[in-house]
């Protein structure tokens, strides 16, 4: 018996990174993974592979950036899990990496509008089903530059992910009461696509390992581990918390 048996999981940004390693986590634990993502052809392969392991999974593409993509993505998911839907993870996400002093209005509509207004209306969009059941969770994937500057200029994603922690703590307080739990993930250096397009130097990846207490880079599958503890009903109790997971780099 799996944790999330029977359960229906909506992954956003699901098709590699993070977002993959969430997907085959809960995949491993008895859930019906929805593989939600920008790239269907890539998010087709990951779903496959998760069907190939044993798990059940569908891909199911969605634009962040397009909120009634993002609207059609979970009536989607919710039609497949025969309108059910237990888990939403909100981990798709960009990452410019841009001066304040050169940032154009286009890379501040492409990242706020992925990172924080999809994310948003995927929230709403899920917890309108699961407060019709009366039980829920979600979890959100801030970052640590919600806490602090990122050690390369993203002024626009930092806010982002600021914005991200906000909302949790905003959206637990009013959907605690219906039985749904808000809450997110603070993932520090992780080594995935993403992060080795910004750290895309040698010393700027040797910078950023210095940094970390336990002496790496968190891996995908550390990420994973929070976020399907959140999920579970292990974290009941738990409503509006940001769990920072960066091998204590916050702690310096």
């Amino acid at each position: 018996m799996g944790r999330f048996d029977n359960q229906i999981v909506i992954v956003t940004g699901a098709a590699r990174g993070i977002g993959a390693a969430v997907a085959a986590r809960f995949a491993a634990e008895g859930a019906a993974v929805v593989v939600a993502d920008v790239n269907e052809e890539t998010a087709t392969r990951t779903a496959s592979s998760l069907v190939a392991a044993g798990g059940k999974a569908v891909a199911i593409p969605v634009d962040m950036g397009d909120v009634a993509s993002v609207r059609t993505m979970v009536v989607a998911a919710v039609e497949w899990g025969a309108g059910r839907l237990d888990v939403l993870v909100n981990n798709a996400g960009i990452a410019l990496t841009q001066s304040i002093l050169d940032a154009t209005e286009t890379d501040w509509d492409r990242q706020v509008d992925i990172n924080l207004k999809g994310l948003y209306f995927a929230l709403q969009a899920a917890a309108r089903v699961m407060v019709s059941a009366g039980q829920g969770k979600i979890v959100n994937i801030s970052s640590t530059s919600g806490f602090v500057s990122s050690s390369t200029p993203e002024a626009i994603y930092d806010l982002t992910k600021g914005g991200v922690r906000q909302l949790t703590v905003s959206a637990a307080v009013e959907l605690g009461p219906l039985g749904v739990n808000v809450n997110a993930v603070a993932p520090g250096t992780v080594a995935t696509e993403l992060t080795r397009s910004v750290l895309d130097t040698q010393p700027k990846w040797e910078r950023a390992q210095a940094r970390i207490p336990c002496g790496r880079l968190g891996e995908p599958a550390d990420i994973a581990a929070a976020v399907t503890f959140l999920a579970s009903s292990d974290a009941e109790y738990i409503h509006g918390h940001t769990l920072v997971v960066d091998g204590g780099w916050l702690a310096i």
